[in-house]
């Protein structure tokens, strides 16, 4: 209904403010600004004890590059963007932010009219067409917002999910929140009942609706009961805004705050979980390394830690949680705070997070990915063991003997270096860059291909493909060492340095600028904290050689050939097949369509999908040094994993990377499951390729 309709001039569409409880010149609007000091006086001291709290920890640099931080805000908090992937708990989570956040904002419009264009500008823009539109958001806000909480409530109580953990500020959140909408629609009802129920009203359709039955009611009776729901609502709107630094409403806050001050390398593939490197001078100087207690946290940490929503995102997506294991990425996190506000030193280990959930992690990052406010587990993690290795000598048998082999051979295996290039087939013609350098690529091989049989499978069909597309690829034969993932996720980082130095040296040496990964573990280290060490490095040496390296992997390469023609594929037999995302080449590196895209060329092919791939994949369970790991707690991972791909009827898993292959290939062993491998997918092309 518009102002004409309402045979009203545009000026009397409107309403009293501050209606029945002295007008917007009476006390109670001066007693409105003693409520917002007081509920913003509280909430600067929560703010100021939580800072306290985060100064235990070190420097972090959080404050740099503003548009692209509030570019951050925009998605994660203002878009939702992470949130909104889970169907029922997205639609909650949104109805309670942007029914709040609509209530909060047309809350706003009043105070920019009373107290900023009236009384310096003479400017009153609530009547008319506009109160008519904002009556309706209002309305609106504040349905969506009790859609919201009675979701919620239904969510939490009713149904009840493993990964919600209960606590009473949960339930006293949503009732103060229900207490704002219904006590504001309350007050709407009432006051549209003591004016007579104007035609215009029906702008605010809740309201107007129950001042229908409300208009039966004398005026003076309701009247009164006007005036104590307005102090109820008044009292109940400025409890929620002191507590936004406190308790469940803390998250409006901190988690924003957090958002903020994100990593933002993550906010693209190519820095995306760059694992943090300790800077090599510190390797001289420093006398502790690593985090064995809250002050050894950077203060970004602790923030992290404070804005977790205990949304348990992170949990439900675990790998090590899913199968039984003391990793629970939510609890770790949980256990973090926890060490923070009891302050003393105490040590993390041993006081607040057990070691097992520690050396549970594999690295894959699907709590990263899950997270709603991008807290940073993993870096937690590998921080934590850092401490336990460089200062503490703490870690699995296993893991010691291959941190030996590594120092000794430069390979987890413990085979002699020497023998690194024996696989390769001499009618390849590939030769050691020490013999012939003039190379269009240089194939990084690993340490799985150079000494597992399996894996060579997958090196030989690589480079036998690449022959045919015309490149001349050379090796690093026995100078090569390994790429160093297993030694930084592992905790020992002083190892990851001197592999890396001796890979980077050997780059610089033969002048190579491109390189092919077929493991995506390598890829990635390569790709990403061998480019960050070699700036470390640089900074403190600067005759140290630049990093000057594109890396691909071979699955990207692969579907450009295939797809400009340069690689033909011949009619193959029908097979059901079923991909696997590596961690660390999906959600690492965003690395989800070459392998497909070779699959849908694959003649015969029959792509399948699992329940959980792409961004949402499950790991292999071979990730953070978990390949040179006994998995004794729990049920086994790549177990999990093969029962999914068993469930769509595949007879065969394809995959894009060694580790992920092995320990697919040993769940289907150990679940003796018939008709069903695991190859790689170069295996697959190379089969198919056309002689």
């Amino acid at each position: 209904m518009s102002p004409i309709a309402s045979h009203l001039p545009s000026t009397e569409v409107t309403r009293e403010l501050f209606f029945n409880v002295g007008g917007p010149h009476g006390f109670m609007r001066w007693g409105v600004y003693l409520f917002f000091a007081a509920a913003l006086a509280y909430l600067a001291l929560s703010l100021m004890r939580r800072l306290r709290l985060w100064r235990q920890g070190g420097a972090a640099v959080c404050t740099d590059r503003p548009m692209a931080r509030l570019a951050m805000v925009a998605r994660y908090v203002l878009g939702q963007s992470k949130v909104v992937r889970e169907r029922y708990a997205g639609v909650m989570h949104a109805a309670l932010f942007y029914g709040f956040l609509t209530l909060f904002g047309v809350t706003l419009v009043i105070f920019v009219e009373e107290d900023l264009t009236a009384p310096l500008l003479g400017l009153h823009f609530i009547h008319g067409t506009f109160y008519l539109v904002w009556s309706l958001i209002a309305d609106l806000g504040g349905v969506v917002l009790l859609i919201g909480i009675g979701m919620a409530a239904y969510r939490r109580y009713v149904v009840r999910p493993e990964r919600l953990d209960n606590r009473p500020t949960d339930a006293a959140t949503l009732a103060l929140l229900a207490l704002i909408a219904v006590t504001g629609f309350m007050g709407e009802a009432m006051r549209i009942a003591l004016t007579h129920l104007p035609s215009f009203e029906v702008w605010s359709p809740v309201g107007y609706l129950l001042a229908q039955s409300l208009s039966r009611v004398g005026d003076g009776g309701l009247r009164v009961v006007h005036v104590a729901n307005w102090w109820l609502h008044m009292v109940a709107s400025f409890l929620c805004i002191g507590l936004m630094a406190t308790g469940r409403l803390g998250h409006l806050v901190i988690a924003t705050v957090n958002v903020y001050c994100g990593n933002l390398d993550n906010e693209a593939a190519a820095t995306r979980y760059t694992t943090p490197l300790i800077d090599p001078a510190e390797f001289e100087e420093a006398e502790r390394f690593g985090v064995g207690e809250v002050a050894d946290l950077s203060w970004k940490a602790l923030l992290d830690a404070d804005a977790c929503t205990r949304c348990g995102r992170c949990q439900d997506r675990c790998p090590a949680w899913a199968t039984a294991k003391p990793l629970s990425p939510k609890r770790l996190i949980n256990q973090i705070q926890a060490a923070m506000e009891a302050a003393g030193g105490e040590p993390l280990i041993g006081g607040h997070v057990a070691l097992d959930a520690v050396w549970s992690c594999t690295n894959c990052g699907a709590c990263m990915a899950a997270c709603p406010v991008n807290i940073e587990h993993v870096s937690r993690i590998v921080e934590v063991r850092r401490h336990q290795i460089l200062m503490e000598g703490e870690m699995a048998p296993e893991l010691q003997k291959s941190f030996m082999n590594l120092e000794n051979n430069r390979n987890p295996y413990g085979f002699a270096f020497a023998k690194r290039a024996d696989w390769l087939p001499e009618e390849l013609g590939v030769r050691p860059l020490a013999e012939d350098s003039e190379v269009d690529l240089l194939y990084f091989v690993g340490c799985a291909a150079s000494f597992d049989k399996q894996h060579q499978k997958t090196a030989v069909a690589l480079l036998t493909i690449l022959k045919r597309a015309g490149y001349k690829v050379g090796i690093l034969g026995n100078e090569e060492g390994c790429c160093g993932d297993a030694a930084l996720r592992g905790g020992n980082e002083y190892l990851f340095h001197e592999l890396a130095g001796h890979n980077l040296d050997l780059f610089a040496k033969y002048g190579v600028t491109q390189v092919v990964v077929s493991c995506a573990h390598g890829y990635n280290t390569l790709n990403k904290e061998y480019r960050r060490f070699a700036e470390l490095r640089a900074a403190a040496d600067p005759e140290a050689p630049p990093f000057q390296l594109t890396v691909r992997h071979h699955s990207e390469l692969l579907a450009e050939l295939v797809a400009a023609g340069r690689i033909r594929l011949k009619e193959g037999a029908r097979r059901r097949i079923t991909y696997h995302d590596p961690c660390f080449l999906g959600r690492y590196n965003d690395g989800y369509d070459g392998s497909r895209a070779l699959l849908a060329a694959l003649p015969g092919a029959e792509p399948v999908e699992m329940v959980r791939h792409g961004r949402e994949s499950f790991c292999c369970g071979a990730g953070g040094a978990r390949m040179w790991m006994e998995e004794s707690l729990g049920s086994r991972i790549n177990q999990a994993r093969c029962t999914e791909a068993q469930a769509t009827g595949a007879d065969l898993i394809a995959t894009a990377c060694p580790f992920c292959k092995t320990m697919l290939g040993d769940g289907i062993k150990e679940l003796a499951i018939d008709r069903m491998e695991a190859r790689d997918i170069a295996e697959l092309i190379v089969e198919a390729m056309e002689v």
